[in-house]
């Protein structure tokens, strides 16, 4: 903090206060920026880190259970303790909340009948009178950064992580990803505390705060940030919303045999032309994966179609999917790889033929088998196939003839190991170390069954691709 502030400790010792520690002993040295005095239910909502609490007890609880809880939401809010005025209104205080105050080194204090709170209370703002006015200081600079709030919100929440020292992000309820964070803070200790606040306008996001102990931010400054925050997150969400309703759009008009202007935009460079798959999950999971699809920006369609909910992705946008799909924990199923958005149709009901099909254990089903697709409708697309899938395996010299020989003859024979090596005349040994630097060549595993299903695809093409034109 930049100034020294009031403690407990300087409270308690201050005679004319009458006022005495009865548990958490260990907490005099917590910081007092307030006193305020509150009798409602929960007062833990309504006063915030390094204020204290003043009661005659018509807000304490009278169970000795719920007073162990009353003291945890206390300490959990960042009170800088609680003062019980002695007044026959206070319940008899319980060996659990003493035990409770004691774990947590939170200040229990008792203050005479002949000290009225409005004493402790003017000590108190006394004290922090410099403290408020640096408070206001920072305040100024607080809506100084919400001038970026609307066009660059990622630079504004790293401009409050540095004048409030302490780390920010605003979490998306639904998906559990965050909307907007600042750069992590690598002198934030580990024990750090995290608390979380729901924003004004959403009630979909939380704003997280991760603080250094002892520096927690004000409930004074904690309003404002939360308002600030507030104006950023609606720009953005107002953009996930149309990016999602875009996305949808441009799904919809694929499936309809279209190519919708401004594809690209979406898909990014190179868009489909290294092929593409659908994925298809549940329809109730819809609205979660597009709106997950949108917080993390990836290059993709996502929309409903029928009783699934798509996704259409570039092939490159494959392991970002998976990954994001497995966070959510949704079920999938993928069809197998397609390089015409003609065929985009005949995809999705792929995936969701292997989506119906795939066991409710399996996260995540790849299509195993022949496509539906026309992808042999021309020599370009055969060669794209071919190219994409084998790689180096489609180059002329010798030893690329023989390990593309090895895996077609190993496709042919339904990847029987006996039939293979018999056809090629070589050994199992010999056949074992071809497939490996097949997989080492294409980066693609035979045993797997999207890959199976690629090389299945460049075997079938070959044909066009080895007739063709120099």
């Amino acid at each position: 903090m930049e100034q020294q502030m009031l403690t407990v400790r300087d409270l308690v010792t201050a005679q004319s206060l009458g006022t005495k520690v009865i548990a958490g002993a260990g907490g005099l040295d917590r910081q007092v920026l307030w006193a305020h005095s509150c009798e409602l239910s929960d007062p833990d909502r309504w006063l915030g880190p390094h204020e204290l609490l003043m009661t005659v007890g018509l807000c304490v609880p009278r169970s000795a259970e719920e007073q162990r809880t009353f003291i945890g939401k206390l300490d959990e809010a960042g009170l800088a303790g609680v003062a019980f005025g002695d007044h026959p209104s206070l319940p008899p205080l319980t060996q659990e909340l003493y035990e409770e105050a004691e774990k947590r080194s939170f200040p229990v204090l008792l203050t005479n009948d002949a000290t009225p709170f409005a004493a402790i209370g003017r000590t108190v703002a006394a004290a922090t009178a410099t403290t408020q006015t640096m408070q206001v200081l920072k305040l100024s600079k607080l809506y100084q950064l919400s001038t970026y709030a609307r066009t660059d919100p990622v630079r504004m929440m790293n401009d409050l992580q540095a004048l409030l020292r302490a780390g920010l992000r605003v979490l998306d309820e639904q998906t559990g990803l965050p909307i907007v964070e600042g750069t992590p803070l690598e002198s934030m200790l580990s024990l750090a505390r995290e608390r979380t606040y729901a924003l004004p306008g959403d009630n979909d996001s939380r704003l997280m705060i991760l603080e250094y102990p002892g520096e927690e931010v004000s409930s004074f400054l904690l309003i404002h940030v939360l308002q600030v925050v507030d104006v950023a997150l609606s720009q953005l969400l107002r953009t996930l919303r149309r990016r999602a309703e875009r996305s949808a759009q441009m799904l919809a008009s694929v499936l309809e045999g279209r190519s919708p202007e401004g594809l690209e935009t979406l898909l990014g460079p190179g868009g489909t032309s290294l092929g593409y798959q659908f994925v298809a999950v549940a329809a109730e999971d819809g609205n979660k994966v597009a709106r997950a699809a949108s917080i993390k920006s990836l290059p993709i369609l996502a929309g409903s179609g029928g009783n699934s909910f798509f996704v259409l992705m570039p092939e490159q946008s494959r392991n970002e999917v998976r990954q994001l799909l497995r966070r959510l924990d949704i079920r999938a199923g993928a069809s197998s790889t397609y390089l015409d958005l003609r065929d985009a149709k005949a995809a999705a009901d792929e995936a969701a033929k292997v989506f119906s099909s795939g066991g409710t254990n399996d996260q995540w089903t790849d299509f195993v088998g022949v496509p539906v697709s026309l992808l042999t409708r021309s020599k370009k697309e055969a060669c794209a196939i071919v190219q994409q899938v084998l790689g180096g395996l489609a180059a002329a010299d010798p030893k690329s003839t023989a390990l593309r020989e090895t895996l077609f003859a190993f496709l042919a024979h339904d990847r029987s190991w006996n039939e293979t090596a018999a056809a090629l005349g070589i050994h199992r040994q010999t056949l074992s170390y071809r497939l490996t630097r097949i997989k080492e060549v294409t980066g693609r595993d035979i045993a797997s069954s999207a890959d199976f299903s690629a090389f299945w695809l460049a075997f079938q093409a070959w044909p066009s691709y080895s007739s063709r034109s120099d």
